[in-house]
């Protein structure tokens, strides 16, 4: 039953769809009973409503299960309107929901609350009694207060109709300004009717009408005062909404030219609209006339009041008139704006926005609906974003929400990112300008997307000796990781790979020991750290080396491997690898041009000193002259081999050096050797001396040679001075 009422009532819906929002229109009569549904959203779907702060969510109720919207709340168009929740000329709830489920898309319903005519026309009181003196002219109007029906549109225009008047002297006529009157058009003689009675309908437009009625009960008196005299039946005022407390609105000008208490006027409101507030802001001055505000008038409240103002004499029997106020309220600038913010994910301490790091472009984050209750400019309203819009952006809908979706992709390890606030500016177009501040800090929630990174300054590329003696409890090297990633996704484990995860092991703070055997003259351990991440654990690889050995003449490899590591640092500075190719090829041009330049025969004469040992026998001071000489003489064996020595200075192609030519003279003499030091005296000086002294002779034997260098051959030219030496010695008999 209450699912055919929905489509009974439901007379239209139009939808309107864009990429992130769909706009659905629903005409529904107001008084549908509780609990009749409105719409059904799509069954695999799930939505949530949104806080718009227009109490219109209120009146209906999602139910997560089915999909359907229900009414939770009678929707009465005139409370509606009075309330304010929605215009009086076109009653509209907006009922806004988001899927609770990416991409986080808006649903609209629009629901038009038609007017249905369930007012009837109401009179201020049930019944009149009014007076009116005989002899007035024709043409003298009797005001009676007119009837109020709360519907709108036809609803509430109001018809009517005076009953038994036939023949009567009066007449009924409506005002332009809604007022209504009976207006005489006879003549009234007490003496032939006192009094009289009618009945007065109204009635409205609506389809059924509905009507009322009250009686009137009019006095027919024979003193001859005269009415009441008004300069205006009809006043429009205007005033603002902080019009102090305490302000004349206007005066009623009226005139009674009688004496005594039939001249002294009486001024009373009668009644006013809306009924339930105009007592609360407007007193009359009973004999003044002057208007008077008592309370502070509020346009969001009420935008206009109208009062109808009876005056009369103080004279018994007395005619009343009656005078019309219409009051409009004008607008100021007196409210800040309104934000109702509803988050997809609910915020941290209600001031925390938490958003996932690599978040996708345009993703929801809130849907932001804004009101002012003023009107006009006060009520016009914009925003911006004063921080934070490198992160957040701003969707427009339509002039009243908006959505605050994800600007740009999210690193939290990006160190050159810097968002921690977002603040959202609000502000109206009335002079001068009302805003609120929205002030967020934002929390980037972290992802397992960094894996951990090994320290590539640590050397694990070792040479261990085995003769040294090494306590297990001493590790053999200690590698780092680091991870970016924080909590679980930052903490990061060790282990080592097959095939030698048996024969080392390595601890959480990278440290690796032994404890087995080494077999293998090498080891290539392959070390893995892993992140403890959810739902995927992250990893990486070092490569490390071992080489064992007993001796310690493996230096040149730690220095090689120191090398290596150095090469390492420059691997990848391939600028500078090219700035020394460079200078490299420039000094290779350089050399080659000289060689090219400067290779040619180059003559030279060098003077070397010879020394030539040989064994002189030293002469004993005991021995006679006779056998001093006969032992100085110098077999001919022996000259034979001086002058071989001797020749061996001449060999034109080669050189000896000094170790050489020792060498040659200690073999061939063999006995107690001194040595003959070539010196620059000359022959016959240095055989006299050896006379003299009876004893081994120091001979300094000065040759020149000269060389001639041609490419890589050296030939040597001597001269024969030393030759001379030795035939001189040889005549003196002097023992060389």
């Amino acid at each position: 039953m209450l699912f055919s009422i929905v489509f009974l009532s439901i007379l239209s819906i139009i939808y309107g769809k864009n990429e992130n929002q769909q706009i659905i229109n629903i005409h529904i009569n107001e008084e549908l009973p509780l609990s009749t549904i409105l719409f059904i959203t799509t069954n695999n779907i799930t939505y949530r409503l949104l806080d718009s702060g227009r109490n219109q969510n209120s009146f209906v109720y999602y139910n997560i299960s089915n999909g359907h919207i229900s009414l939770l709340h009678s929707l009465d168009r005139e409370y509606l309107c009075l309330e304010h929740i929605c215009s009086c000329k076109k009653c509209q709830l907006i009922i806004e929901l988001i899927e609770w489920q990416i991409p986080y898309r808006l649903l609209k319903l629009i629901l038009n609350v038609d007017d249905i005519n369930d007012h009837i026309p109401k009179f201020p009181f049930d019944n009149y009694h009014l007076n009116i003196i005989e002899n007035v002219p024709i043409g003298f109007e009797l005001s009676i207060e007119s009837a109020y029906d709360s519907d709108l549109g036809e609803n509430s225009r109001i018809h009517y109709e005076l009953k038994n008047h036939n023949d009567g002297p009066f007449e009924l006529i409506t005002k332009i300004n809604g007022g209504l009157a009976l207006k005489v058009i006879k003549e009234i003689d007490r003496e032939k009717q006192d009094s009289y009675q009618y009945e007065l309908i109204a009635f409205d437009h609506g389809k059924p009408k509905k009507q009322s009625s009250t009686k009137l009960f009019i006095q027919v008196n024979d003193t001859n005062d005269n009415p009441v005299l008004l300069s205006k039946t009809y006043i429009q005022l205007h005033i603002s909404e902080n019009t102090p407390v305490g302000t004349e609105l206007t005066y009623i000008n009226a005139t009674d030219n009688d004496i005594g208490l039939n001249g002294k006027i009486h001024y009373s409101i009668s009644n006013g609209f809306p009924s339930s507030s105009w007592r609360d802001y407007f007193r009359i001055g009973n004999s003044t006339g002057i208007l008077i505000l008592i309370n502070p008038l509020d346009y969001e409240s009420e935008q206009s009041y109208r009062l109808i103002i009876q005056v009369r004499d103080r004279g018994e029997n007395s005619l009343a008139c009656f005078v019309t106020i219409d009051i409009s309220i004008i607008d100021e600038n007196d409210n800040f704006p309104q934000a109702f913010v509803t988050f997809v994910n609910p915020l941290i301490n209600n001031s925390i926005i938490s958003i996932v790091e690599n978040t996708s472009i345009g993703e929801i984050l809130a849907h932001i609906s804004i009101s002012d209750q003023d009107s006009g400019l006060n009520g016009k309203i914009s925003y911006k974003i004063e921080q934070g819009e490198d992160l957040i952006g701003i969707k427009i809908h339509d002039e009243k929400s908006f959505l605050l979706i994800i600007n740009r992709l999210i690193d939290r390890e990006d160190e050159n990112i810097k968002l921690n606030k977002f603040i959202l500016i609000i502000f109206d177009y009335g002079k001068p300008s009302k805003f609120i501040r929205l002030e967020y800090e934002i929390n980037i929630i972290d992802l397992n997307d960094s894996p951990p990174k090994f320290n590539s300054s640590i050397n694990c590329n070792l040479h261990l000796n085995l003769l040294q003696n090494r306590s297990l409890d001493q590790p053999l090297f200690q590698i780092q990781a680091i991870d970016l990633d924080l909590d679980d996704n930052g903490l990061i484990s060790y282990s080592i790979l097959p095939p030698f995860e048996n024969s080392f092991i390595i601890n959480n703070q990278g440290e690796v020991f032994y404890f087995d055997n080494f077999n293998e003259s090498s080891y290539h351990l392959q070390i893995m750290a892993i992140d403890h991440g959810k739902p995927i654990r992250l990893n990486s690889t070092y490569n490390c080396h071992l080489f064992t050995s007993k001796n310690h003449i493996l230096e040149y490899l730690n220095k090689s491997t120191s090398l290596i590591n150095t090469i390492k640092i420059f691997q990848y500075n391939y600028l500078y690898l090219f700035i020394i190719f460079l200078i490299f090829i420039f000094l290779l041009i350089i050399y080659c041009s000289y060689k090219l330049i400067f290779n040619r025969k180059k003559y030279f004469k060098q003077n070397k000193t010879y020394h030539l040992y040989v064994s002189i026998p030293r002469k004993s001071t005991y021995i006679n002259n006779e056998s001093l000489s006969t032992n100085s003489q110098i077999s001919d064996n022996q000259s034979d081999e001086h002058e071989r020595l001797v020749q061996l200075n001449n060999d034109k192609n080669s050189l000896l050096d000094h170790q050489q030519r020792s060498s040659i003279v200690q073999n061939n003499s063999p006995s107690s050797i001194s040595s003959i030091i070539i010196s620059r005296k000359s022959p016959h000086e240095l055989i006299n001396q050896s006379k003299q002294n009876s004893r081994p002779v120091s001979l300094s034997i000065s040759t020149t040679t000269t060389c001639t260098s041609t490419g890589t051959d050296l030939s040597c030219k001597l001269n024969n001075s030393n030759s001379t030496v030795v035939r001189l010695a040889e005549e003196e008999h002097i023992d060389i």
